[in-house]
């Protein structure tokens, strides 16, 4: 039952990757934006979606918390900088979206909802880059400094993804970059190569996470050079999709690596809680993971003429 959970939880963040990396995408492009116009345009583009994209990282933390509680406290306990900066980019970027139309000095809120995205995408970057190079995890099972931020490979993830949501975020507004988008590649596969070479000890499938991250790369690059802009947006949503398969494809059936004593590497099966919070999880939790889906997916459909009013 702990590898259905994690297979569930993986879902959960490549949702939220996907659609609140839109969110991100979008506002880090407003400095680049001509006039409020052009930018009220951008952010009613997303306005009817974007408090049901964000919903999603509620979902996933509350999925680790649960499911997962050794995994949330290692990981977190491993990367409570970002953890910190991650929920004051989520609660300034909310705060910017919802109150700037309400302010007659927009520039403050255009500089807070720019920099919040900024923020929450170099967060999750920094999280992601823990995750893939390991955390130092004692033989107690506990986790001892913040050693992974001295790991420039860390923060070289961390610029991978702000490229990549900032390159999903300019597919979504029809906004040719085919630089952007090369660049976001270029940086993904040396992040993809760099991992290759420094990655922590106990990978079990370093082949799989290899290819998935070439993969997303190109998906990204493909992102700049296609005309359709549906086309266009659905290869940058692949792109962000693809680093938590990839990381979960290669890792399994760890979860979080140690860079202290590969004996003290978090697995599935460790990670998660017992098998009675799970089928009680499974119970009361599951059931709502389609009828959330199914509301977000007709949101979606019913603002579909007014997202396509700015494209």
């Amino acid at each position: 039952m702990s590898t259905v959970w994690y297979t569930i939880l993986g879902l959960v963040f490549v949702l939220y990757l996907v659609l609140g990396g839109l969110d991100q995408g979008v506002a880090m492009l407003l400095p680049t934006m001509r006039g409020d116009g052009e930018r009220r345009a951008a952010l009613n583009a997303i306005g009817p979606m974007f408090l049901g994209n964000e919903v999603w990282v509620v979902g996933a933390a509350g999925l680790l918390i649960a499911a997962f509680p050794r995994l949330e406290g290692e990981l977190f306990g491993a990367a409570y900088p970002a953890v910190v900066a991650a929920v004051l980019g989520l609660a300034g970027l909310v705060a910017g979206v919802q109150l700037r139309g309400r302010g007659k000095r927009r520039g403050g809120f255009d500089v807070l909802i720019a920099g919040s995205g900024l923020t929450l995408a170099g967060a999750w970057g920094l999280i992601f880059g823990v995750l893939l190079h390991g955390a130092p995890i004692g033989a107690d099972g506990h986790v001892h400094g913040l050693a992974p931020f001295a790991d420039p490979m860390v923060w070289l993830t961390a610029l991978a993804n702000v490229l990549l949501v900032l390159a999903h975020g300019s597919a979504f507004l029809r906004r040719r970059a085919v630089r952007l988008h090369l660049v976001a590649g270029a940086v993904a596969a040396l992040t993809v190569a760099g991992w290759w070479v420094a990655a922590p000890g106990g990978i079990r499938n370093p082949l799989a996470g290899t290819v998935l991250g070439v993969a997303c790369a190109a998906a990204v690059v493909a992102g700049g050079f296609l005309r359709r802009p549906g086309a266009a947006f659905a290869a940058t949503a692949v792109a962000c999709a693809l680093p938590v398969v990839a990381a979960a494809s290669a890792l399994f059936p760890a979860v979080l690596a140690s860079t202290l004593d590969p004996g003290a590497t978090v697995t599935v099966d460790g990670a998660a809680a017992g098998e009675d919070a799970l089928r009680l999880l499974t119970l009361g939790a599951a059931p709502l993971l389609p009828v959330l889906v199914a509301v977000q997916a007709a949101g979606w459909w019913l603002f579909r003429r007014r997202t396509s009013l700015y494209w």
